[in-house]
């Protein structure tokens, strides 16, 4: 066996055992509020998980795992034996959590250091070996009667599960590798077989078997052979498969096992005249290789491989190329149709005009005929004839001009023009006809790449996701161990365990499900004898649900505790120096909120170990930036608290509905959307300035889409139109955890699948936009956030006229405020200067102190400097010092964002004058929130 198959192995081995030990552990806490019949099938499921481990663990010659292991199955045991499971005590489920903890503990140093036995692995066997003797000293021994063996006696149930669920993927590996070596990759197989071997004669090892390890040992013999050939390994290996699976029978129905023994099949003398095969001498058992209808039957536990993330990334991307030029498809395929119709209507006109031809044509012939000598029907046809000359042929040729007009057709140029205009048209009709079938055929195999690619991208999927349990199945311990310790009593529901998220966010979810559930039990749930005062029940609750909801996936962590008071966030913001007590009466509660996640703020005055040490929602914030994820805080005082995380899906195909409004598309999430309504103006009422609708036995807000969204982007010539000045207006309900609101909207599109694609790094998330997609003709769109457009206020009147809209930020460039960013890093510059021209300002940059005191003493007119600390010629602390001891300059409002978020550095900056302070990576929201303000400010 090399190292590449080793480290498989382990690599198997300890994904096993961590969903062991976490079966383990999720029983254990499920079994103290569970009946009697679920503790029973609880103590048998663990009983299982430790007996796997101590077999894994012997195969792999991890001897301290498996003695650790038995020694908690030996726990167990006496749990199920000698305990009364319906009086379970917590202290026995808390050593059992311990004796669980500690097997973790030996397995991870024994994977990490090759089993050594060092002196914390001692003391780990050791100190489970203590909890098998408290079991022992209070329960009993166990009464264990020996394993027979399984050529004596019935095997025992122990022995049935190993041979029922751990021995079939053994048999599996070894019949795959006979069916599908060759020649070339011989050597491959051998050393595969050479694994397999080792494992069966292990298990045969552990188990006391030595009948099954005899029945196995001709196999090494087999693979030992210096003159094996491909067709010996499948001839007298498919024997020793089919001996192993026969005495996997026998062992399963108690009797004792009776192979006959394998004779090696002779190698043939070289002989031209005899097949290259082996020939078994007579009077002696040949091996009898099973033929291709009575080859053993595949185990339902079908073999695995590791594939690289990057390439399961790549394939994920390359499914959502897949679907968009399939949307390319289906417009191209709607066109077509389109253009086959226009053809058919152009046929049918251009046969019309060849009728029409043909008319007139024989209409002049009847007038010649009727009008006899002189007439002016005749008149009229000579001139025809003149303009249109005879055709020269057999029927209308001058030899037979003695023929009357009716007695024999003349035909012209003119007739043969109308003829050929008719030909045409049904030669076109015909072309039509065929690629009208050969649109249809291309609707068919657009509908049938359209489940394909359904599948596929379905299938693709499950490589990738995992159940959001494997995220929170730590917290119940987490949160009854808290219980314990600090005399609180607190349920943990999790709602959406099946939830499916990618693996990749799992890293990132741990700390901050860990760090909001510790502040939920700290500052949200309070002590039992609080809350009876207050009304509620002893019992607090803490929740955690998972939802996918517009291509992205929703985790609430909502806790019915006292809530969070914004007056004390504004008083401790006053107290840290963070704002003068003016500017903390300005902040709304969302700015409030928004200082929880800052470094190094808390609001608790002590110091525990849940709280006030400074660290703790900033690792939340800081953590889910990593993945493209927000966090949103919504607090009730008295009532408790939420935090909602939105994390983008890697990928995300979903319905979409397409409106149109201001000139754009837009495209709305179909899940979020409750009803749509078509409304006469009549039925818009008004309450004070805002227009309200009366849906489902409740008045609730109506908007416009326009006044919603923010455009970077100068708008075109042509106003906008007003949805609500329609006859009738289209209107959508959205639905979100915010709640209901109506949206008015210019036009309805339809529906549509999309691809969602979020903003890639470094550009941040808009307010109101969850990503973009690509529509079929290459437009990108833009896809709403219904939970932030739901939630924020409408700046605009919605009854207002367009052109008489409330702009934050002048229309001209010319009359924006200019910015001054001193940063010595080019990327930070240049992405401050894209975020700030994008909100319509203009920037000036400045590579270092001395550079941009340059530019200020040139003359520069800036309303707002964003300054970097640590720069070389002259730092942040410098120029702030150098600005504010300057006339001309102590006015203009100076914000530092700087890496350092230590309250020293904070500090010096508040005192040598700075306006405000960001921290890298700053949030870009919160910047241009900040920056008007900063502005307004100076203006004062």
């Amino acid at each position: 066996m090399n190292d590449d198959d080793l480290n498989e192995l382990i690599d198997a081995f300890t994904a096993e055992c961590e969903e062991f030990l976490q079966s383990m552990e999720t029983n254990l806490l499920a079994m103290e509020s569970a009946g009697l019949k679920e503790r029973q099938a609880a103590v048998k499921e663990m009983f299982r998980a430790a007996h796997s481990i101590k077999g894994a663990g012997s195969m792999l010659g991890f001897q301290n795992v498996s003695v650790a292991a038995h020694t908690l199955e030996d726990c167990f045991v006496i749990l199920r034996d000698r305990t009364d499971l319906s009086a379970l005590e917590p202290t026995t489920v808390s050593v059992l959590l311990q004796g669980v903890d500690t097997l973790k503990k030996i397995t991870i140093e024994c994977v990490q250091h090759s089993d050594v036995t060092s002196p914390d692995q001692t003391e780990n066997l050791e100190a489970i070996a203590q909890i098998f003797a408290q079991f022992q000293a209070k329960y009993g021994k166990s009464e264990q009667p020996p394993v027979p063996a399984a050529s004596q006696s019935p095997a025992p149930e122990t022995l049935k599960l190993i041979f029922e669920h751990e021995v079939p993927p053994l048999f599996n590996r070894l019949e795959t590798e006979l069916s599908q070596a060759s020649e070339a990759d011989l050597a491959k197989s051998v050393t595969a077989l050479n694994q397999v071997y080792y494992q069966l004669s292990g298990l045969a090892g552990m188990l006391l078997l030595p009948d099954f390890g005899k029945v196995a040992a001709p196999l090494r013999d087999l693979i030992d052979s210096p003159d094996l050939t491909l067709q010996r390994l499948q001839s007298e290996g498919w024997a020793i498969a089919q001996n192993l699976q026969t005495a996997r029978q026998q062992i399963l129905e108690g009797r004792a096992i009776d192979i006959p023994e394998i004779s090696p099949s002779p190698t043939p003398p070289d002989s031209p005249g005899l097949p290259d095969s082996p020939t078994p001498p007579e009077n002696s058992p040949s091996p009898t290789v099973p033929p291709s209808s009575t080859l053993p039957v595949p185990n339902s536990q079908r073999p695995t491989i590791r594939v690289d993330l990057e390439r399961l990334t790549e394939l994920v991307n390359l499914v959502g190329e897949l679907v968009i030029n399939r949307t390319n498809l289906e417009l191209q395929e709607s066109e077509l149709r389109g253009e086959v119709k226009r053809i058919r209507r152009s046929i049918v006109d251009l046969n019309q005009f060849g009728g029409q031809l043909r008319e007139e044509y024989d209409r002049l012939s009847f007038a010649e005929w009727r009008g006899g000598n002189g007439n002016s029907g005749l008149g009229k046809l000579a001139a025809a004839e003149t303009e249109f000359p005879m055709i020269a042929n057999g029927k209308s040729s001058p030899t037979h001009a003695h023929f009357d007009i009716l007695e024999m057709d003349r035909y012209t140029e003119f007739h043969s023009t109308a003829a050929e205009v008719i030909e045409t048209a049904q030669a076109i009709s015909h072309s039509a006809t065929k690629l009208d079938t050969l649109a249809m055929k291309f609707e068919r195999s657009t509908d049938q790449l359209r489940r394909i690619t359904e599948q596929l991208r379905s299938r693709v999927m499950q490589l990738r996701v995992v159940s959001f349990s494997r995220a929170v199945d730590h917290l119940p311990r987490a949160i009854r161990e808290m219980c314990l310790t600090y005399d609180k009593d607190v349920n943990l529901l999790l709602v959406g365990r099946d939830t499916k998220i990618d693996e990749s966010l799992l890293d990132a979810l741990r700390d901050p499900l860990i760090h909001l559930v510790r502040n939920a039990f700290d500052h949200g749930i309070e002590m039992p004898e609080v809350r009876k005062a207050s009304g509620k029940p002893a019992s607090g609750q803490i929740e955690i649900e998972a939802r996918h909801q517009g291509g992205q996936t929703i985790i609430t962590v909502a806790d019915d505790g006292k809530g969070i008071d914004p007056e004390m966030i504004r008083r401790k913001i006053v107290t840290k120096g963070l704002a003068t007590e003016e500017q903390a009466q300005e902040f709304s509660i969302a700015e409030l909120y928004d200082f929880l996640f800052w470094p190094g703020f808390s609001t608790t005055e002590g110091v525990s170990d849940l709280s006030g040490r400074g660290v703790g929602l900033d690792v939340v914030r800081t953590n889910l930036r990593t993945v493209r994820g927000t966090v949103k805080v919504d607090s009730r005082l008295g009532k408790g608290t939420s935090f909602i995380i939105k994390l983008p899906l890697l990928l995300s195909i979903t319905d979409a509905l397409m409106v149109k409004t201001d000139h754009n598309k837009i495209a709305v999430p179909l899940d979020a959307v409750e009803e749509i309504l078509h409304i006469k103006a009549s039925e818009v009422h008004i309450a004070g300035n805002q227009p309200m609708l009366w849906w489902r036995e409740e008045f609730i807000r109506l908007v416009r889409m326009q006044d919603l969204l923010e455009y970077s982007v100068l708008p075109p010539d042509a106003p906008s139109p007003d949805p609500l000045t329609q006859e009738e207006i289209p209107v959508l309900v959205l639905a979100s955890t915010e709640g209901m609101l109506a949206v008015a909207v210019e036009r309805l599109i339809g529906q549509q699948e999309i691809v969602v694609k979020p903003l890639p790094p470094p550009l941040s998330k808009p307010r109101g936009v969850l990503g973009t997609t690509i529509l079929g003709d290459g437009r990108v769109v833009n896809i709403l956030d219904v939970d932030d457009l739901v939630g924020q206020p409408v700046v605009n009147s919605s009854i207002a006229a367009v052109s008489g809209k409330v702009q934050e930020m002048p229309s001209s460039p010319s009359q924006s405020p200019q910015i001054l960013v001193v940063d010595d890093s080019y990327t930070i510059r240049q992405l401050l200067s894209l975020t700030l021209t994008r909100a319509r300002y203009r920037v000036v940059q400045a590579k270092d102190g001395v550079d941009a005191l340059e530019k200020l003493q040139n003359g520069l007119n800036c309303s707002l400097a964003i300054v970097d600390i640590e720069m070389p010629r002259m730092d942040g602390f410098e120029l702030l010092r150098s600005i504010r001891s300057t006339e001309r300059f102590a006015k203009i409002p100076v914000a530092m964002l700087t890496s350092r978020s230590g309250e020293k550095h904070r500090q010096m900056a508040m005192e040598l004058g700075a306006n405000q302070y960001f921290t890298k990576p700053y949030s870009e929201a919160q910047l241009l929130q900040a920056i008007p303000k900063l502005i307004h400010h100076s203006i004062i």
